[in-house]
């Protein structure tokens, strides 16, 4: 089937990924991945109107809702490292978050399947998370549920964002 409008019918994986490409968590349960381009706008007036226009994007504004964002990819955007201790059936996971520590970069990559065997897939290349990371304890449960943040332009590749339609499913990059 040649390439078309894409007709998503959802959200299929979410890769969180270091910036150097080492470390990759899978999302499993993940709902929404947004992003929204940051534009810069400039006018130039002549002759008493308006005679020029310019626009760039300067960043892009990312948001994801998750159903419980695993303790390795929440060690990956926010840089901080989990500890294993113990063994089964007493194994222990801990990320300690430490206040006054920067953030560091990474990327997501998000993958929409679509109605034929097509796919779509956002790469956002230099996040960082600028937003409060949203959790809950319900249902018996903790959730990590919100996550938001900006990628800026990566100064290697040159570009902020790629979004590329599939015309056969492919799998998102590992790195």
């Amino acid at each position: 089937m040649p390439l078309s409008s894409p007709r998503p019918f959802g959200l299929n994986q979410v890769k969180i990924v270091s910036s150097d490409g080492s470390d990759v968590a899978t999302l499993d349960v993940s709902r929404v991945l947004g992003w929204t381009p940051r534009m810069l706008t400039g006018e130039l007036t002549g002759s008493d109107r308006l005679a020029e226009v310019a626009s760039f994007i300067e960043a892009a504004e990312w948001s994801l809702e998750e159903g419980g964002v695993p303790l390795d990819a929440l060690a990956i955007m926010t840089g901080f490292t989990v500890s294993d201790s113990g063994s089964t059936p007493n194994q222990v996971r801990t990320l300690p978050i430490d206040a006054g520590t920067a953030m560091p970069y990474f990327k997501i990559y998000g993958k929409v399947l679509g109605v034929g065997a097509d796919d779509v897939h956002i790469k956002i290349y230099k996040c960082k998370l600028t937003g409060n990371i949203e959790g809950d304890m319900s249902y018996g449960e903790f959730k990590t549920t919100g996550l938001s943040g900006i990628a800026v332009r990566d100064t290697v590749l040159g570009k902020v964002l790629d979004i590329v339609q599939n015309e056969t499913a492919a799998a998102l990059p590992s790195s």
